[in-house]
């Protein structure tokens, strides 16, 4: 029986220092949010300048151009086909 105790104990220790580590963890997360968003608050990080439509316009335009070019290159779409 005292094997099985041992390995009880020492098993309820993992998980105790286990929870331990997490509500840490937990606490420390919660410091890093409250700091994060007092920052936003304070305007210091989360403001747009106004490129933000831009680099989505370009980034859809090369989506597409790469997306057609990829069409091309696997279906082989030429004009040729349609001329009569």
């Amino acid at each position: 029986m005292s094997s099985k105790e041992e390995l009880i104990k020492e098993f309820e220790t993992s998980v105790e220092e286990d929870i331990k580590k997490r509500q840490k963890s937990i606490e420390d997360g919660e410091t890093l949010d409250k700091a994060i968003h007092q920052r936003m608050d304070a305007r210091e990080i989360g403001i747009t300048l106004g490129t933000d439509i831009h680099v989505a316009v370009i980034m859809a335009g090369l989506a597409i151009i790469v997306t057609l070019f990829a069409l091309y290159m696997i279906f082989g779409v030429s004009p040729e086909h349609y001329s009569g």
